[in-house]
């Protein structure tokens, strides 16, 4: 990391994200990012830069070369959801609401982080080394997060395995993420990556993260004029993703004998608020759009308070 302080790299590493989302947020107030625009861009970000981004990050990384390792942060990953899936369960009976009226919509929705458009800039800010191996070691953590958002997740919000398919997991970062592990353990990476090739994806790769984040701003502006704000979403979404969660995944990275690295970023990963992916499935599959868009927009901006305080607790406690 390039500072001693966790606290004041902590406020540094987040300050970028919100000043994108805060420039997503203007820009479509100002009308500059219309509605038509979004989707062409998306696709931009999702089918072309990320892929590249997942490779630049996976390919000549010698720690992915273990498969044991790769498994490991990939299972960290999904124990991690698990236990946020777990704590907003528990959050969301505590606080009245029931199978019908939210429950399943909210245990996602409080559940599930913001595991990779939010983790990845702060990552980049925090490890500057070029040659160094954690946004690889994300990446290949973010795999388990997918498998526990499209398994799990859809079998709580739908009330059972209908809706699982072999088509959920043909998404673009878990063919990246598989394509890369196959490259790196079988060390075909060496041979097909010369420099200007890796250069490509790098430059391709690093405006993913910033034409996502941003258009994540646009969509937050949209939402916050139609959500009907509640207290009890309001409170029960901080207490479940940012205060009940945090403890409950450190206390699993302290006491699991995790890598250093795999612990670094599941401390970085506990104190991040709600992902826009439970608002999407709860759309398509029968839940509570509206109350899934409230966690997500109030845990993201109250955040901003909380995740430095998380990390320097992580990080001093956990590491």
């Amino acid at each position: 990391m390039n500072s001693t302080d966790p606290v004041a790299v902590a406020f540094l590493a987040i300050i970028p994200v919100y000043l994108i989302i805060g420039l997503g947020w203007l820009a479509r107030r100002m009308h500059w990012l219309l509605p038509n625009h979004e989707k062409p861009i998306s696709k931009l970000a999702i089918d072309i830069c990320y892929p590249c981004l997942v490779l630049s990050s996976m390919l000549g990384n010698e720690m992915l070369r273990s498969p044991a390792f790769s498994l490991e942060a990939a299972g960290a990953g999904f124990a991690g959801c698990m236990l946020g899936i777990a704590s907003a369960w528990l959050v969301g009976k505590l606080f009245g609401y029931h199978i019908g009226t939210g429950l399943r919509t909210f245990t996602l929705a409080a559940g599930i982080q913001n595991y990779s458009f939010f983790v990845i800039p702060i990552i980049a800010v925090m490890f500057t080394t070029p040659s160094n191996p954690m946004m690889g070691i994300l990446m290949t953590h973010n795999t388990g997060c997918e498998i526990a958002i499209w398994t799990v997740g859809l079998i709580i919000l739908s009330g059972g395995f209908k809706n699982i398919s072999p088509k959920v997991f043909l998404r673009g970062p878990l063919i990246g993420v598989t394509l890369g592990l196959f490259l790196v353990w079988t060390g075909i990476d060496r041979y097909v990556t010369p420099a200007p090739i890796k250069q490509t994806l790098q430059m391709l790769g690093n405006c993913a993260i910033p034409l996502c984040v941003f258009l994540f701003g646009a969509t937050m502006y949209d939402s916050w004029k139609s959500v009907e704000w509640k207290p009890k979403t309001i409170i029960s979404g901080i207490v479940g993703r940012l205060i009940v969660a945090p403890v409950l995944i450190l206390l699993l990275a302290w006491l699991l004998p995790f890598s250093t690295e795999i612990k670094q970023i599941m401390v970085i990963q506990s104190a991040i608020p709600s992902a826009m992916i439970p608002v999407i499935i709860a759309r398509q599959f029968g839940g509570l759009p509206g109350l899934a868009m409230q966690v997500c927009l109030v845990t993201t901006f109250v955040s901003f308070l909380t995740l430095p305080v998380w990390l320097a607790v992580g990080f001093k406690f956990v590491l």
